[in-house]
């Protein structure tokens, strides 16, 4: 058995440098595993619906003007929709508003001509996570657009366009969803020309989406 005296000497005996390299050096790695773990436990308890995290994708579909007090021409669009959103807010881990930025660009076909029609679109949109799957939402929006779109009554190339809808993201990979949405899509140029018949039309779109 080591006497007590020699078992305290050893203790007092200072450590030689690569054993001190050495303590430090495992030191290091486990605090770094340890970090990595709880950053990685963080991200999936707050998913990619978290405040802060940021979305982008684009949607595509097609549209159909309804006659309602508006133009009498019969208009359908074939639209591409690039976006970049952000969440602002989270509650509870299943409810988040978000915004988003939506470029605008589509092929038109009025009664039988080719037009065109191009703009930017702001949207507030509250998300709501059903499941693991399953994210319902809720979309208001307006935005700018210039068509040249000439049915009789409707005045002029720059327009508005207030639009609202609803849609549903369905999960497929981590952070990536499927979106299929309808919108309720305005356009007309708010009383700046005389002539200021809308095109009032139903937008089907389906789109594909990266959270960050």
């Amino acid at each position: 058995m080591v006497p007590l005296k020699k078992h305290l000497a050893r203790l007092r005996r200072p450590l030689s440098p690569l054993t001190l390299s050495m303590k430090k050096g495992n030191l290091i790695i486990v605090t770094l595993m340890g970090t990595l773990v709880l950053w990685n436990g963080s991200a999936r308890a707050e998913g990619p619906f978290r405040q802060g995290a940021t979305e982008w994708g684009f949607r595509s579909g097609y549209g159909d003007n309804f006659q309602v007090n508006n133009v009498e021409a019969d208009v359908e669009f074939y639209f591409l929709k690039p976006f970049w959103g952000k969440i602002l807010k989270t509650w509870e881990d299943r409810r988040s508003l978000e915004f988003v930025g939506e470029g605008f660009l589509s092929f038109v076909r009025q009664d039988s001509e080719d037009r065109y029609a191009g703009g930017l679109t702001g949207v507030i949109a509250y998300n709501i996570r059903l499941s693991e799957k399953w994210v319902p939402f809720v979309e208001l929006g307006v935005g700018v657009l210039y068509t040249d779109l000439n049915p009789e009554g409707f005045g002029s190339h720059f327009n508005f366009t207030p639009q609202g809808g609803v849609g549903v993201r369905y999960k497929v990979l981590e952070g990536r969803y499927l979106t299929f949405s309808y919108r309720l899509h305005h356009i007309s140029n708010a009383g700046l020309d005389e002539d200021n018949s809308s095109i009032d039309s139903h937008f089907f779109s389906i789109g594909l989406s990266f959270f960050r």
